[in-house]
């Protein structure tokens, strides 16, 4: 631009001193069309309204259609028009996500690609950037996007079988062969009243359209709240394996979850690993139930990473445990299980958790672990890979 400023200023004092027509007609068609473009390009650029329409969260090996919407609200067309998108590797679905567009006059167009979520994770999406000019290359406007936008790809989830387990099992409220107590909100008939019943069991319409007392029967149930403990202490893992079985540990906290939240049970996670987001340790999520919980806690399970600390999995967790209600459910994910933490999970039994352990890594003295902890009633499982989910749950029913 300053060039041609330079050389139409060089022209005319080459004119005014040869006094050359043609060059002053040169100059002023040359100008002229150089301030119009600078006055098109601007104008328009300046109308335009860009809007991205996308899901910003997805789960693991999903593709995410995004669509750009791009409106130009001005009487006087673009030429051209360069869309660049700043993708990351992780969603990338192919090599290049730039493109360029015509954008008529008071026209919409659409540009349409998709994000290939191929791993977990809190990922940035752009800023994007948008580029014009003119057809004579006198004029050029850049526009760039304040701040990308984040997609929260949440992990895989396992489907798991129906466990069977009894009333103290890892998966929250099941009913119960002994009547414990009995869920008022679950309510299974009536029965004719007795001596020691409360009045405010009396079903009151019931009992006056058949004219005698009836109180209420509920269903025995047993509420247990699920706390998942999952160890991403990286001095915990086999180093060979340190990203594939930390993966997979994400993958049965966040499986064993959505099937606790599918049951309608109150889950919580108590975790050491590192919030990807604010690169501090994540924070417990008490117990609630909901689908909006589930989803609390997927994004968890997305933005964690491994987190390197001194304290073993036995020192680090009974502090945080330690106000765990009666009758709780401990499930510990980790990628290996030593004495010292089968003591430790014995302690949670002995003060009323139902303790549980699910080792997501290869052991060698596993056989041996298990037996430890069957003798100290902490329930030890193998998890490593997805069959080995199926196969405890087949186990468990017979």
């Amino acid at each position: 631009m300053h060039n041609l400023f330079w050389s139409l200023l060089i022209l005319f004092l080459i004119a005014t001193l040869l006094r050359l027509d043609w060059v002053y007609y040169l100059v002023y068609v040359v100008g002229g069309v150089w301030v119009f473009s600078h006055w098109w390009i601007r104008r328009s650029f300046g109308k335009l309204d860009v809007q991205r329409r996308m899901a910003y969260s997805a789960f693991a090996g999903e593709r995410l259609p995004v669509r750009l919407r791009i409106a130009n609200r001005s009487w006087l067309p673009l030429p051209w028009l360069m869309v660049d998108e700043r993708v990351p590797l992780d969603l990338k679905d192919t090599l290049d996500y730039r493109t360029v567009l015509g954008v008529g006059s008071r026209a919409v167009v659409e540009h349409a690609y998709t994000l290939h979520c191929k791993r977990r994770g809190y990922f940035p999406v752009g800023p994007l950037t948008l580029g014009t000019g003119d057809l004579f290359g006198f004029a050029d406007a850049t526009w760039e996007e304040a701040h990308p936008v984040y997609v929260t790809v949440y992990p895989q989830v396992v489907s798991l079988h129906e466990l069977g387990l009894p009333s103290r099992s890892p998966f929250g409220v099941l009913p119960a062969r002994q009547r414990l107590f009995e869920d008022p909100n679950r309510m299974s008939g009536v029965r004719d009243y007795m001596a020691g019943d409360s009045q405010r069991r009396i079903h009151w319409k019931a009992s006056a359209h058949e004219d005698r007392l009836l109180v209420k029967k509920f269903q025995p149930a047993i509420s247990l709240n699920v706390a998942i403990v999952l160890d991403l202490n990286r001095q915990a893992y086999p180093i060979s394996g340190t990203i594939g079985s930390s993966e997979w540990a994400i993958i049965v906290a966040a499986s064993v979850a959505s099937h606790v939240v599918s049951r309608r049970q109150p889950v919580g996670l108590i975790t050491n690993g590192l919030d990807s987001l604010t690169g501090e340790m994540t924070l417990p999520i008490p117990a609630r139930q909901g689908q909006e919980h589930l989803t609390t806690l997927l994004t968890a399970l997305a933005r964690v990473q491994l987190g390197d600390s001194d304290q073993t999995l036995a020192e680090w967790l009974p502090p945080r445990i330690a106000d765990l209600e009666w009758g709780a459910t401990l499930i510990v994910v980790t990628p290996k299980l030593d004495e010292d933490e089968l003591w430790m999970l014995h302690n949670a039994y002995r003060r009323g958790s139902n303790a549980i352990a699910l080792v997501c890594a290869a052991q060698p003295n596993f056989a041996k672990i298990r037996a430890q902890g069957e003798r100290l009633h902490v329930l030890v499982h193998r998890t490593i890979w997805e069959k080995d989910l199926h196969e405890l749950a087949e186990r468990v029913q017979t």
